[in-house]
């Protein structure tokens, strides 16, 4: 499938000030640095993993916001077991401050977001990390579950670590992503046994989307979300497919009012195109079979493209047999009978071959249930 090249884009983080801890990479994992427990991703059809540019980090200094702000602070430590503050930091109060910042780029159906999770602190500790992107589409299947992570990272006697994924979101395929949030999972463990005294305000934007586990204790565990942010993916598109392909009246004229005002859907990109009964009739002996095999067209077409085809076949040419039963029924009782055999004939075929291949034999077998005074003349 053919997808939107996103061009190279550069994550421009802006961290407030107090004391430059200077140019900061990931640390090392070390055996001592705490573990995070793995983290449970939805099989989502659709969502595909890209990997992940450390260029895209803003190059320079990082530096931790002020105690005034919140944050994640440490208690008094314990007597003869001070906290090692990093260079230009000693006169401030230890603190570890969060950053979550993304990226989503594309057009139409095809969407990639790049995320990027922080944890930078002005004094040496033991940490981890993991950025991990969360469905919170309404109706979406995956509604509240993490589809994507990133690389989680770890570090010992160190300040600063990052956790970076991106993803391509084909909106004809996933079911969900017109909503979505960044989540982070974090681990931070002092060196002395300094408590730490709790969370508190995050930096604008951010939530926490778990309590703050451990508050008191040397290690503090929690879950923060950057809040939800849109994709421009249109919301329940398999829905709305779903409903435009039922075997009902009213799915059929949902859908027929859909076809005749396409602008007003054109953010779902279905493909409305057809070659109506393909090798039969659009029309069999005047009844006229060529719009429900229209919409046969639709739910082929669309249901292919989200790689759903195999398990809606049946239920489309079922609606279909259904679209050709009603259109049988609007005609006079003596019509009926061979419209309603030609209707069998078309779905038949449609059940065995995928689409209308009807023999010139087949439509006049069903002529001989016509008036004769309807009957073609040979």
């Amino acid at each position: 499938m053919r997808r939107t090249r996103i061009s190279t884009m550069t994550l421009a983080l802006t961290l407030a000030l107090i004391g430059t801890l200077g140019d900061a990479l990931p640390a090392h994992a070390d055996d001592s640095a705490p573990k995070l427990p793995g983290k449970a991703v939805a099989s989502a059809p659709g969502v595909a993993k890209l990997k992940a540019d450390a260029a895209k980090l803003r190059a320079g200094s990082r530096s931790a916001a002020p105690a005034a702000a919140g944050a994640l602070r440490l208690g008094t430590p314990p007597a003869g077991s001070p906290t090692r503050m990093a260079a230009g930091a000693q006169a401030a109060a230890p603190v570890c401050t969060p950053y979550i910042s993304k990226l989503v780029t594309g057009a139409g159906l095809d969407v990639r977001v790049d995320y990027l999770a922080e944890v930078v602190c002005n004094f040496y500790l033991a940490g981890a990390g993991q950025a991990y992107l969360i469905e919170r589409t309404g109706g979406s299947p995956y509604n509240g579950q993490a589809v994507a992570v990133a690389a989680p990272f770890s570090f010992y006697n160190d300040y600063y670590g990052y956790s970076l994924g991106a993803v391509l979101i084909d909106g004809r395929v996933y079911d969900g992503g017109y909503r979505m949030e960044i989540g982070f999972d974090l681990i931070l463990q002092t060196l002395n046994g300094a408590p730490w005294a709790g969370c508190f305000q995050l930096p604008a934007g951010e939530r926490y989307l778990s309590p703050c586990y451990g508050a008191g204790t040397p290690t503090i565990s929690v879950s923060i979300g950057s809040g939800e942010f849109g994709t421009g993916l249109p919301a329940n598109r398999l829905s709305l497919l779903a409903a435009f392909t039922q075997d009902s009246a009213s799915s059929y004229d949902a859908w027929n009012a859909a076809r005749q005002n396409q602008a007003a859907f054109a953010e779902y990109a279905f493909d409305w195109t057809t070659n109506f009964c393909t090798w039969a009739p659009d029309n069999p002996l005047g009844f006229s079979f060529e719009r429900s095999c229209a919409r046969h067209d639709f739910g082929y077409r669309n249901y292919k493209a989200a790689q759903r085809f195999e398990a809606n076949k049946d239920r489309i040419d079922s609606a279909f047999y259904g679209d050709l039963q009603r259109v049988c029924a609007t005609y006079d009782a003596v019509l009926q009978p061979p419209c309603y055999a030609l209707a069998f004939v078309y779905y038949e075929a449609t059940r065995i071959f995928g689409f209308q291949k009807v023999t010139d034999e087949q439509i006049a077998e069903a002529a001989k249930l016509m008036p004769k005074a309807e009957r073609p003349r040979a």
